[in-house]
C-alpha cells in the first residue's frame, strides 16, 4: 500500500507542478500578446491614417479569427493540446519577431495582425483544450484561474509594460519587449508539452475519414445540451460585453452627467463583482451546477442591464410622487443614476465571470477528448463572429437613440435569449434537453 499511496502523492505533485507551469504560461503569454497588440495599436495610431488605420487592424484580426477558427482547432487536435500550445506559442513569436526586425508600413501592420490572428486559433483552442489534460475533475477551478491570468496579463501589459517601454524607447521598444515575454512564453509552453509526452497518451482519434472530426464535432454540438447551452452563454456574454463598451461612454456623458473620474464609481463595483464571481467559481461551481450557474449568469445579464437602463427612472418616481418632502428633497440632491449604477455594475461583472468559467467549464467536461479543440474553436468563432454586430450597429444606435435605449435594447435580446434556451414554455426546439442529455 505505501508504495501506491507514494506513486499517488508523486503522480499529484507532477500535476500541481504542471498546472503551476500552465498558469505562468497563460500569463506571460497574456502581457506579451496585450504589449503586441498596444504596439501595432502604437504604430497604427501614429501613421497619417490612423482612423484607417487602427480600423483596419481591428477587422483584419477579427475576420482572420473567423477565417481560421475551425481550422487551428483541427490542427491542435491533430497534434494534440500540448503541442499545439506550443507550435502555436512559437509561430506567434516568429510573427512578432518579424514586426521587430522591419519597420511596419500600415499595410504590414495589417498582414502581421492577420497572420498573428490566425496563428493564434491554435494557440487559444489549445490552451482551453488543455484543461481537460490537465485537470478534468475541476475545470471550473482551472477555468476561474485562467481567466484571472488573463485580466492579470491584460492589465500588465496595458498599463504596465506599454507605457513604460514606449516612455523609454518609444513603440520599437514595446515591440522587442513583447518578443521577449512571448519567447519566455514559448519556452515554458515547450516544458510543458515535453511533459505531458512523458504522461500516459489518451487516444484523440476522432474516427476514419479526411472529416470526421468536424462530423463529431457538429454531432457534438447537436446531441449535447450543455454544449449548447454553453454556446448560447458564451454568444450572449460576447454580445453584453461590446454593447456595454461602445454605449458605456455616452452613458457616462449623457445619463450619469460623471466625467472620466466619475466612471470609478461603477468601475470599481464592477471589478470587484468580476471578483468576487471568479472567486466562487474557483471554489464553489461544481460540474453538477454549471447549467445552473449558465442560466443564472445570463438572468443576472439581462436583469442588470435593463436596471442600468431604467431603474434610477423608477426609483427617482417613487422618491418624487411619494409627496413627502424630505424624499422628494434627498433625490433632488442625488445623481440617482449613479447610486444605482453601482450595485448594478457588480451584477454585471459577477455575471459575466461566472459566464465564462461555467461555459468554458461545461464545454470541457461535455466535448469528447478527440474534438476538445474543435469545440472551444466553434465557441471562440461564434463569439467572435457577434463581435461584429456591435462594431457595426451599438455605436449608431447609441448615438441616435441614445445609450439607454441601446442597453434596454440589449436587455430585451438577453431576456429573448434566455427565455428561447431555457424556459419550458418558449425553448426552442434546439435547445430542447432530450432524457440521455442528463441535464
Amino acid at each position: 500500500m505505501r508504495p501506491s499511496g507514494q506513486a499517488g502523492q508523486a503522480k499529484g505533485t507532477e500535476l500541481r507542478s504542471n498546472l503551476a507551469l500552465y498558469y505562468g504560461a497563460r500569463f506571460v503569454g497574456q502581457v506579451a500578446h496585450n504589449l503586441f497588440i498596444a504596439s501595432l495599436l502604437i504604430f497604427a495610431g501614429t501613421s497619417s491614417h490612423s482612423a484607417m488605420g487602427l480600423s483596419s487592424l481591428i477587422i483584419a484580426m477579427a475576420v482572420s479569427s473567423i477565417i481560421f477558427g475551425l481550422p487551428g482547432g483541427a490542427l491542435s487536435d491533430r497534434l494534440a493540446p500540448g503541442r499545439g500550445f506550443a507550435v502555436g506559442s512559437i509561430g506567434r513569436a516568429a510573427v512578432i519577431l518579424v514586426a521587430v526586425l522591419i519597420h511596419p508600413s500600415a499595410a504590414v501592420l495589417v498582414g502581421l495582425a492577420f497572420v498573428y490572428a490566425g496563428i493564434s486559433q491554435v494557440h487559444g483552442t489549445s490552451e482551453m483544450a488543455l484543461v481537460k489534460d490537465l485537470c478534468h475533475r475541476s475545470p471550473g477551478r482551472v477555468h476561474s484561474l485562467l481567466v484571472a491570468m488573463q485580466y492579470a496579463g491584460q492589465a500588465a501589459g496595458f498599463l504596465v509594460f506599454a507605457p513604460v517601454l514606449y516612455y523609454f524607447g518609444g513603440a520599437e521598444a514595446a515591440l522587442a519587449g513583447s518578443f521577449v515575454l512571448m519567447l519566455i512564453h514559448s519556452a515554458m509552453a515547450n516544458v510543458l508539452a515535453a511533459r505531458l509526452r512523458t504522461m500516459a497518451r489518451t487516444v484523440r482519434d476522432a474516427g476514419p475519414g479526411r472529416f470526421a472530426g468536424l462530423r463529431q464535432t457538429v454531432a457534438f454540438f447537436g446531441r449535447s445540451a450543455p454544449a449548447r447551452d454553453a454556446l448560447a452563454v458564451n454568444a450572449v456574454k460576447a454580445l453584453v460585453t461590446q454593447v456595454i463598451l461602445v454605449a458605456f461612454p455616452l452613458y457616462l456623458k449623457q445619463d450619469l452627467s460623471l466625467g472620466n473620474q466619475g466612471a470609478l464609481l461603477l468601475l470599481a463595483p464592477g471589478i470587484a463583482g468580476a471578483a468576487l464571481g471568479l472567486a466562487w467559481a474557483a471554489t464553489g461551481l461544481s460540474l453538477e451546477g454549471t447549467a445552473r450557474a449558465m442560466r443564472l449568469s445570463i438572468a443576472g445579464l439581462t436583469v442588470a442591464v435593463l436596471a442600468l437602463a431604467s431603474l434610477d427612472y423608477g426609483v427617482s418616481a417613487a422618491f418624487v410622487y411619494s409627496q413627502v418632502p424630505p424624499l422628494v428633497h434627498f433625490e433632488a440632491g442625488l445623481n440617482l443614476a449613479a447610486i444605482v449604477g453601482m450595485p448594478v455594475a457588480f451584477l454585471i461583472g459577477a455575471s459575466l465571470s461566472v459566464a465564462v468559467v461555467s461555459s468554458r467549464a461545461a464545454l470541457t467536461a461535455a466535448a469528447p477528448v478527440a474534438i476538445q479543440s474543435r469545440a472551444f474553436a466553434v465557441q471562440s468563432t461564434a463569439s467572435d463572429a457577434l463581435m461584429v454586430l456591435p462594431l457595426l450597429f451599438a455605436g449608431v444606435l447609441a448615438e441616435v437613440l441614445g445609450a439607454r435605449m441601446t442597453l434596454a435594447a440589449l436587455g430585451a435580446v438577453s431576456g429573448v435569449a434566455w427565455l428561447m434556451v431555457w424556459h419550458p414554455r418558449f425553448q426552442l426546439r434546439l435547445f430542447v434537453r432530450s432524457a440521455e442529455s442528463g441535464v
